[in-house]
């Protein structure tokens, strides 16, 4: 058993024993008592220098990772966002730095200590964000990457480290691993380091996780499978809504959680020809574009034979001349699934207590371009379906707190309640 240790200084990745793996991760413990030091200024200045460096276009990084979330990676590293997400899930900006009023009562708010982040593989950027929220509230990390995932963690760490000494203590704080998901020695190893243990992936990947034993009043925060879709109205839709739309369904490969697998388009079947039309001549405009990537050989065949059992069956199905997008137009509304592949279904909603009782127990995300008294009817409908968040047409991907329904920050902090 080879467990890789990606060296975030070096960026040079070092074969490890399961026992020198155990050897690693009794350092973390030193690592979190470093960042504890550190102002939230100091953290803040430290990512923005680094932010100021990734946004320049010939910046290696820039170049490399464009085309893979880096514009929401830099909106997310700004100043101001930054200070805005610890407003929201810490309810005050400077809250583990001094006693403050926290809504209710004066305290301040200390780290857990070490959090665990098992990521899936699906989106790369999930990992990042994940460990940012840790460096945030000043913990300390141990990050297990997918072997299927690009390393986005080490490269981040080794800019950061490089900013300047906040950031190299940040980076310090830090210890990337990867290793199968199925050695389970090598999980458990981590786990009992781990005050906060959160798991992004499939349905096993984050099961193992949940059922592994941490220290005592450890937590766990898991980020299972999610489904996503979009309900529209096609008379308020804009054409930049509709390349928005299109957009958002091809981003990620239509691999992350937020990316919707279907269109509920409000109104009778006589509206989805309309739908269906001007959703085709937004992906034609985009298709073009350098986030569009090719399928995979084996999901283009299997793309191919979804279309040519669909028309043999009588479906209606609007497509590329290659495998570009593919609209799977349907009568009526039934259970929602997804494929991937770039497929999108069309379904026409006259009723949302029936879109309700089709929504997948996995709903996490519907965007919408919908009138006011729609929308309320729709989250009203739908507020006990398991659904997290309601969002605007193209802004599937633009992620802010809550998370999953989940104030993530407050999971990663103690509250001290101090009586002035």
């Amino acid at each position: 058993m080879v467990i890789h240790y990606h060296d975030v200084f070096s960026r040079t990745v070092e074969e490890l024993s399961l026992e020198k793996f155990d050897d690693k991760l009794h350092e973390i413990e030193k690592r979190a008592s470093h960042i504890r030091k550190l102002s939230m200024e100091e953290m803040i200045q430290a990512l923005y220098t680094l932010y100021q460096a990734w946004a320049i276009p010939s910046h290696p990084m820039h170049q490399r990772y464009r085309n893979a979330g880096l514009a929401y990676l830099l909106t997310f590293l700004h100043p101001e966002s930054l200070r805005k997400l610890l407003s929201k899930g810490l309810r005050r900006d400077s809250a583990m730095d001094c006693i403050s009023g926290a809504g209710g009562f004066e305290g301040i708010a200390v780290p857990r200590g070490v959090v665990g982040h098992w990521v899936a593989g699906n989106v790369p950027l999930l990992s990042l964000i994940s460990v940012l929220q840790a460096l945030l509230t000043k913990n300390a990390s141990i990050v297990k990457l997918s072997t299927k995932q690009e390393d986005w963690i080490t490269p981040f760490l080794h800019s950061l480290a490089h900013t300047c000494k906040a950031g190299q203590v940040m980076a310090e704080a830090v210890l990337v691993f990867s290793f199968p998901g199925e050695w389970k020695d090598p999980s458990a190893a981590m786990a009992g380091y781990c005050d906060v243990r959160i798991a992004w992936g499939g349905l096993e990947a984050v099961r193992s996780v949940a059922e592994m034993k941490g220290k005592e009043e450890s937590t766990s925060l898991i980020f299972g499978p999610k489904y996503s879709c979009s309900v529209i109205d096609p008379v308020l839709m804009s054409d930049k809504d509709w390349v928005n739309l299109a957009r958002d369904t091809v981003l990620f490969q239509q691999l992350a959680c937020t990316s919707p697998h279907a269109v509920i388009s409000k109104g009778g079947v006589s509206g989805i020809k309309e739908t269906v039309s001007r959703l085709a001549l937004a992906y034609s405009t985009i298709v073009h574009q350098r986030y569009y990537e090719p399928l995979e050989a084996g999901e283009a065949v299997k793309l191919l034979e979804y279309r040519a059992a669909a028309w043999m069956n009588g479906e209606s199905i609007t497509a590329s001349n290659g495998t570009e997008w593919t609209i799977h137009a349907h009568k009526r509304l039934e259970q929602l699934s997804g494929q991937g592949m770039r497929i999108i279904h069309v379904y026409p909603c006259e009723d949302w207590r029936e879109l309700v009782s089709c929504l997948p127990s996995t709903i996490q995300t519907i965007s919408h371009r919908l009138d006011q008294q729609s929308l309320e009817e729709l989250v009203y409908t739908s507020k006990y379906s398991g659904v997290s968040r309601f969002v605007h047409v193209g802004e599937a991907h633009t992620y802010d707190i809550p998370w999953d329904g989940m104030l993530v920050l407050d999971q990663l902090i103690r509250w001290i309640r101090v009586d002035c």
